[in-house]
C-alpha cells in the first residue's frame, strides 16, 4: 500500500537531493580550481622579450611560465589571438582552454562568466585581457598553451589590471551552487518521474497516499508558499551572509598564498606590521575592514611594484580561519532553514488537505 510513497521518497533524494548536491560540489571544484590557478598566476613573473629572446639563443622550444596583460591585437585562425602586452606580444591558444569574462564594476559571485572559445560570436580588436601559463614556443614564435598539468587562464576585464586578482578571487564563484545545470535537469526528471507514479497507481490506492506522492513530487517549490516563505528568506539571507564569508576567507589568505610562493626562491612578497598611526599606502587593498590607523595592521608589499599591496586588520591566519568557521555556521543554518521550510509546508498542506475531506 505505502509503494508509490516510498518510490517517491526514493525519486524526491535521488533526483532533488543527491544529484543537485553532487552537482553542487562539481560546481564549486571548478570555480576553487579557478581560483586557485589566478592566484599561482598572479605569482609568477610578467613576460618580458628578454625571456622569449633567451629561451631563442638557447633553442628551448619551452620559455616557461608567465603572464601577461594587454589588448587583443589580431585574431590568428580559428582559435588563436595576439595579445599585444608592454614591450613584448605573443600568441594564445584559445583551443582547449576556456575563456572568462570579468563584468565591469563592483566583483560579487556570478560576475565571471566561463565561455568556452566555440561560443563567442565576438571578440574585437583591442579588447582587454590577461593571460597566464606556460609560454612555448611554435615555428619561434610565442604561444601560451594550455596543457593537464598546467591550465592556461584567459580573462577579458574591463581594462583595469590593480586588483586584477582580488576581483577575480571574489567573483569566481557561483551564487548557489545547488542550483547548477545538472541541478535543473534533475529537478524536472524527478517531477517526471514523480508524475509517473501518480499516473501509474492513479487507481490502485488510497486518496491519502496519492496526496502524498504529490506534496513529496511539489516538495520542491513548496517553500515559496506561506508560512515556510519566511524560512525561505531565511535561508536566502544566511546564504548570502555564507558566502560574504567565504569571500572574506579567500581574499584573507591570498596575500598569504602570494607570501608562501616565494618560498625557496626570492621572495615576491613580504609583510611587516605598521605602526600606530603610520599611513597605509593609498594603493593598498584593504581586506576585511578599513585600514585605519590601528596598530595591528599588517602590511602585504610586492617585489614588484606593478603588483597590489594588501593590508590585513587583525592576524591574517587567525581571521581567514574564523571567517571559514563563519562560513560554514552560515551555510549549515541556511540548509537548515530551506529544509524547515520543506517539512513544515509539507505538513500543514498534508493536514489542510486532511480537513478538507
Amino acid at each position: 500500500m505505502l509503494l508509490p510513497v516510498y518510490a517517491a521518497l526514493a525519486a524526491a533524494l535521488l533526483f532533488y537531493l543527491f544529484i543537485p548536491i553532487a552537482g553542487a560540489f562539481v560546481l564549486r571544484e571548478q570555480w576553487r580550481r579557478f581560483r586557485d590557478r589566478v592566484i599561482v598566476l598572479g605569482a609568477t613573473a610578467r613576460l618580458h622579450y628578454g625571456d622569449i629572446a633567451a629561451a631563442r639563443r638557447e633553442g628551448r622550444a619551452e620559455v616557461g611560465r608567465f603572464r601577461l596583460s594587454g589588448t587583443i591585437d589580431a585574431i590568428e585562425g580559428s582559435d588563436k589571438v595576439w595579445v599585444r602586452g608592454a614591450g613584448v606580444s605573443a600568441l594564445v591558444d584559445l583551443s582547449r582552454a576556456p575563456l572568462y569574462v570579468l563584468a565591469p564594476g563592483p566583483p560579487e559571485a556570478g560576475s565571471v562568466q566561463r565561455m568556452s572559445w566555440s561560443s563567442v560570436s565576438s571578440l574585437v580588436e583591442g579588447t582587454s585581457i590577461s593571460v597566464g601559463g606556460i609560454l612555448v614556443l611554435e615555428g619561434g614564435r610565442p604561444v601560451f598553451v594550455d596543457r593537464p598539468e598546467e591550465p592556461l587562464l584567459a580573462v577579458c576585464h574591463d581594462g583595469t589590471e590593480g586588483r586584477l586578482a582580488p576581483r577575480l578571487v571574489a567573483a569566481g564563484r557561483a551564487p548557489n551552487e545547488y542550483w547548477n545545470y545538472p541541478a535543473r535537469i534533475s529537478l524536472s526528471i524527478g517531477v517526471v518521474a514523480i508524475s509517473a507514479l501518480l499516473l501509474l497507481f492513479r487507481t490502485s490506492i488510497f486518496s491519502t497516499v496519492r496526496a502524498l506522492v504529490f506534496l513529496i513530487g511539489a516538495s520542491p517549490v513548496l517553500p515559496f508558499a506561506p508560512p515556510g516563505l519566511a524560512l525561505f528568506f531565511l535561508y536566502h539571507r544566511l546564504w548570502r551572509r555564507a558566502l560574504a564569508f567565504r569571500t572574506e576567507r579567500d581574499l584573507l589568505r591570498l596575500p598569504l598564498r602570494y607570501e608562501a610562493s616565494g618560498q625557496g626562491v626570492e621572495p615576491r612578497y613580504a609583510r611587516r606590521k605598521l605602526a600606530a598611526g603610520e599611513v597605509a599606502p593609498a594603493s593598498a587593498l584593504a581586506i576585511g575592514g578599513s585600514a585605519g590607523s590601528r596598530s595591528d595592521r599588517t602590511l602585504f608589499s610586492p617585489t614588484d611594484p606593478g603588483d597590489d599591496s594588501f593590508i590585513v586588520t587583525g592576524d591574517p591566519e587567525l581571521r581567514a580561519r574564523a571567517a571559514e568557521r563563519d562560513a560554514f555556521a552560515y551555510a549549515a543554518g541556511s540548509g537548515l532553514s530551506f529544509g524547515l521550510a520543506i517539512a513544515i509546508n509539507l505538513a500543514l498542506a498534508f493536514l489542510l488537505w486532511r480537513l478538507a475531506l
